[in-house]
């Protein structure tokens, strides 16, 4: 496949766009950002801001090194056999949205044979975002590598190339296709989750139709949680559409599209003695925070701070039961979730509420969000309290 085979396009706008049209000369940070954007991400020199056609050439430039070397690598992960290049007639990149640290570009290849794949090509301009492109790669790596199944996209490469307006860092993965962004919106009556289609449109469904998507949540996010270092995935967020979802044959499928840190968030000791003794205590930590950020969203991605209904509550602790159950069987912790449970239930109200306030007192939850969990804190320590109880 020839270099110029490019194609580039930005979501929402059904033309190509070519050098010298007007959205090719745009500032990156100053494209309308669209359901979920934000153009917060673009730190550098006002005078030396990356153009969109500078960011699509760099792209174009990434994927094209030795011999498509990265394209080459995300091709062979789909189909069997070598791939060349010379079986493609064009890649065509679309710009996606703009993130707090990120720009993301999906990437369609369009082979011979009539086939089509997609990828995601995450690209970072912003002293912040190049920090965190390298980190996040070499987590998901790890993460893929070390849990025989995933729930985080496969990646294929990363490179940072130095331009006369600085930096700019991709890295190249796994495109899930078919999920779809969600968020909680402002609705007549019982409040609904929007989910963001492909076209543009938008499809509405009650919040107790999505629990299974924020059952599903926990449970990845507990399957990834290191019963032994008490390492997890950390921060997230549903804001900033963290996990996407699809619906095929009456069930709903989850995918966990970022990492951003992999680590504990207790302090407790590293001696393998007295780690033993914090596994519950740690476990403890990292479903409180679990069960309250579940919670949290932000009107259609950006607007106001929100809190999911209670019923949400029980679907965290399902997924976390969930997996834990799994865990299990892989730890010799006896039934991990029948341990944990007897531990629980040691407190009583005031107790898990003293709990949680020193939780989020060590805790990075922004003032907002802060407030808004402790206006609602008791009924949730309630709830909480009354999901164990009953088990």
């Amino acid at each position: 496949m020839k270099k110029n085979r490019f194609h580039f396009f930005i979501s929402g706008e059904e033309k190509e766009i070519f050098p010298g049209s007007r959205l090719w000369v745009l500032p990156l940070s100053g494209v309308s950002a669209g359901k979920g954007g934000d153009s917060r991400s673009e730190t550098v020199n006002p005078d030396k801001k990356i153009t969109v056609g500078e960011y699509f050439l760099a792209a174009g430039r990434v994927l094209s090194q030795k011999d498509f070397s990265m394209l080459r690598t995300g091709l062979g992960a789909i189909f069997p056999g070598p791939v060349s290049m010379d079986d493609s007639d064009a890649v065509s990149v679309f710009l996606e949205k703009h993130g707090a640290f990120y720009h993301p570009l999906k990437i369609r290849g369009d082979l011979k044979n009539s086939q089509t794949c997609c990828f995601v090509l995450n690209g970072a301009v912003s002293d912040p975002g190049l920090s965190l492109i390298e980190t996040e790669y070499a987590l998901i790596s790890r993460l893929n590598r070390v849990f025989l199944k995933s729930y985080l996209p496969r990646i294929y490469g990363l490179d940072i190339l130095a331009t006369q307006k600085g930096r700019i860092g991709f890295f190249l993965g796994e495109w899930f296709q078919d999920y779809r962004e969600f968020h909680v919106t402002a609705g007549i009556g019982q409040r609904q989750i929007v989910i963001w289609e492909s076209d543009g449109s938008c499809r509405y469904l009650t919040e107790k139709s999505m629990l299974p998507v924020y059952r599903e949540a926990a449970r990845i996010l507990t399957f990834y949680y290191n019963i032994d270092t008490f390492e997890q995935i950390y921060p997230w967020h549903h804001a900033a559409g963290d996990f996407v979802m699809r619906e095929a044959d009456g069930q709903f499928h989850v995918r966990l599209i970022t990492v951003r840190g992999y680590s504990p968030l207790t302090e407790f000791g590293s001696d393998a003695a007295d780690k033993k003794n914090h596994i519950l205590p740690s476990l403890l930590v990292f479903f409180f925070i679990l069960s309250l950020k579940m919670r949290l969203d932000r009107l259609d991605g950006t607007g106001k701070a929100v809190m999911l209904g209670d019923e949400v509550i029980k679907a965290t602790a399902d997924g976390f039961f969930d997996a834990l159950d799994e865990k299990s069987k892989a730890h010799d912790y006896g039934d991990l979730k029948q341990v944990f449970t007897t531990f629980f239930n040691g407190f009583n109200l005031d107790q898990i509420m003293n709990i949680g306030i020193a939780i989020l007192e060590s805790g990075d939850m922004n003032p907002t969000e802060n407030r808004l969990i402790l206006e609602n804190f008791e009924s949730h320590c309630r709830i909480l309290q009354s999901v164990f109880k009953i088990l």
